[in-house]
């Protein structure tokens, strides 16, 4: 049982890691719109598909596929950054970004009451639906005036990776973003059991991990919708430092919280500086990079990404396994600072792509 419900969490992962930038590279060539058309479209075929599996081998083979076939979000970041103006950049990946957190927080409790009233294999059904619903929303009112790149050859795969690998502006800017992600998923198959440990006899266990991992997406969400204000003032960089260091010194306390109250202060604290990293960063990636080359950077960014989610979960459960619960918040708060230390020292304030 063990076995096969890593396998499931990390397969997803992996596929999406290595199929986002090429799916990047191809949105370069054919058009970022129908990027996002193909996740979402696709994705929602294959997790209805999900609502008939007859056994877990199945079940593991959609997995892999889903990740294959979707990655809406990156999609959607090089669609954003392809047709807002550089001015509403900022502002514009702080809204999805906060879409994002919303389904974040509002995803497990929608999936706990329509599996309640129609059951699990229900909830693939009207979760596969609710993609397509998506993508028509896309079709119909998304409008992209693509034109494929004449001066430049669109980047084939393994150009894309090359170039991102060597890039002194794209390599910290993955390199962040997977440790973003690495340190938000860290703590996925530990929290339930660490707040079960920490409340007290009668307290509702279930109801607290489930604020554990809402309150951080309620805060990441309202901290991303406000960010683009400070940017103007501060820059992009200084507010990636600011919240590297924030998130580590609230990550930090939580090895030593006495109650269930105590960690959900810190949980939603966290999400304040948690809100703020992923957009900064996709907005300089989107600001320093070319606009006929931002559907492979951003596939780029989403393969580490991907990366940071497929890795954090094993790590998180090795180190609660070996050193106990608090090692998993010392070392992502360790983690975070090393970020904000990179940060400094590697990722440049954005200018104009030549």
């Amino acid at each position: 049982m063990v076995f096969w419900s890593g396998a499931l969490v990390t397969s997803t992962g992996v596929s999406l890691a290595i199929f986002s930038p090429i799916w990047g590279a191809l949105a370069d060539r054919y058009g970022r719109k129908v990027m996002v058309l193909r996740a979402l479209l696709v994705g929602g075929l294959i997790i209805a598909l999900m609502g008939l599996v007859q056994n877990v081998g199945q079940f593991l083979v959609l997995r892999i596929l889903q990740g294959m076939f979707t990655g809406t979000i990156a999609a959607a970041t090089a669609l954003v950054a392809s047709i807002v103006p550089r001015e509403r950049l900022a502002a514009s990946m702080g809204q999805l970004q906060t879409s994002v957190y919303v389904g974040i927080a509002a995803g497990p409790v929608m999936g706990g009451v329509i599996a309640q009233a129609v059951g699990i294999r229900g909830t693939f059904f009207i979760a596969g639906a609710m993609l397509a619903i998506g993508g028509v929303f896309v079709w119909q009112f998304v409008h992209e005036h693509f034109t494929p790149p004449s001066t430049r050859r669109p980047l084939g795969f393994f150009e894309s990776l090359r170039l991102g690998l060597r890039s002194r502006t794209l390599m910290p800017l993955m390199v962040t973003l997977l440790l973003v992600q690495l340190s938000t998923a860290i703590v996925f198959p530990i929290l339930p059991l660490f707040v079960e440990r920490i409340s007290q006899a009668g307290d509702p266990v279930k109801l607290y991990a489930g604020l554990a991992f809402g309150a951080t997406a309620v805060f990441s969400a309202l901290a991303a919708l406000a960010y683009s204000r400070l940017v103007d003032r501060t820059g992009y960089r200084r507010i990636l430092i600011f919240a590297c260091f924030g998130a580590a010194l609230l990550f930090l306390p939580q090895a030593f919280v006495q109650n269930a109250g105590q960690f959900l202060l810190l949980r939603g604290g966290l999400g304040i500086f948690f809100g703020v990293l992923i957009p900064a960063t996709n907005a300089i990636v989107g600001l320093s990079t070319p606009p006929e080359l931002r559907g492979s950077a951003y596939g780029l960014t989403s393969g580490a990404t991907a990366v940071g989610n497929a890795v954090g979960p094993l790590l998180g459960s090795t180190l609660a396994a070996t050193l106990g619960f608090p090692s998993v918040f010392i070392a992502t708060s360790a983690v975070l600072a090393l970020l904000g230390i990179w940060v400094i020292g590697r990722v440049r304030e954005p200018v104009s792509p030549p």
